[in-house]
């Protein structure tokens, strides 16, 4: 199992035929995540394997299999003021 924190973005190709999924950093299949849809654009941290997928138009490419996906919450800047 791997472990991996980023950013999501949808893949930009026209082709849905060769679609497997999003990129981050590699190509990535969230297929077995519900709401990917929902996470583009997010920081996240996923869990999953890397695998060779052989797809017809282009070849053997490397894929990180995603088999779960949450956003990381960003932390709030301190300024170095106290409140106290």
């Amino acid at each position: 199992m791997s472990y991996l924190e980023g950013y999501l973005r949808a893949r930009e190709n026209g082709d849905e035929a060769e679609h497997t999924g999003y990129v981050f950093e590699l190509e990535v299949d969230m297929s077995a995540v519900e709401n990917a849809d929902e996470l583009v654009g997010e920081q996240l941290a996923i869990t999953g394997d890397v695998e060779m997928v052989d797809l017809p138009n282009r070849g053997k490419i490397l894929v990180f299999k995603v088999t779960s996906a949450a956003t990381i919450e960003e932390e709030p800047e301190e300024n170095g003021t106290s409140n106290e």
